[in-house]
């Protein structure tokens, strides 16, 4: 047996295999490498419990690309009560209300942007995208709150403010901000795209200018 390699069977391997690391490459691209842990969960918490008597708002949402329509809904929130907690939806819950392009932020990310808020108490990391009986009385939570300006659902599902509805206790806030995440991320790709275009351009120009250059003599 010829211990000589075929040239194109190696070239098909070499190919093969940088076709699978840009492919991983692309996927790890778009996996958060953010590692929290409960130091830095600490860190960006106020370490406030309610009180025994505290009226406890809950709010809860995506959270995702923290924004000023964020920041604006929770002042409004906390302003209701003694205690503000916020329930931060999974990644998972996320993309199937809002599509697979979402959350741009991981969990993770988004928790800590929210606890960094100062309107913010605690949060519940993971919160259930339906609302329970249980929840609320596992959380002692007095009040049910959400913004006029939500971001849309892809699917017509049942309420899931159903059982605080019943219950008499949510309330419809009016969201200061008509901002959303998806309006945020739209302007974030227009001014991509522009961006990319004005290079285009520029580097078109640049070609064209190189390819009628002539030589001039310095005589």
């Amino acid at each position: 047996m010829s211990s000589l390699r075929d040239p194109k069977n190696h070239e098909d391997r070499n190919g093969a295999d940088e076709r699978r690391q840009e492919e991983n490459q692309s996927k790890s691209s778009n996996i958060s490498q953010f590692l929290p842990t409960s130091r830095r969960i600490v860190q960006f918490s106020n370490g406030k419990a309610p009180g025994p008597n505290a009226c406890i708002v809950y709010i809860d949402g995506a959270f995702d690309l923290f924004h000023a329509g964020h920041v604006e809904i929770l002042k409004r929130a906390r302003k209701l009560g003694d205690f503000l907690l916020v329930g931060i939806h999974t990644d998972e819950n996320v993309s199937r209300h809002r599509g697979n392009h979402y959350p741009i932020m991981h969990l993770h990310e988004r928790s800590l942007s929210v606890l960094a808020c100062s309107h913010v108490d605690e949060v519940i990391i993971g919160a259930p995208w339906q609302i329970t009986k249980d929840m609320i009385t596992t959380f002692n939570i007095s009040m049910v709150v959400h913004g006029t300006v939500a971001e849309y659902s892809l699917f017509n599902e049942s309420d899931p403010y159903e059982v605080p509805k019943n219950m008499g206790i949510f309330h419809l806030l009016e969201s200061p901000k008509d901002i959303t995440t998806t309006l945020l991320a739209q302007r974030i790709m227009a001014n991509h795209e522009a961006y990319m275009k004005r290079n285009a351009k520029k580097g078109l120009s640049e070609k064209r200018y190189y390819e009628e250059k002539k030589y001039v003599s310095g005589e």
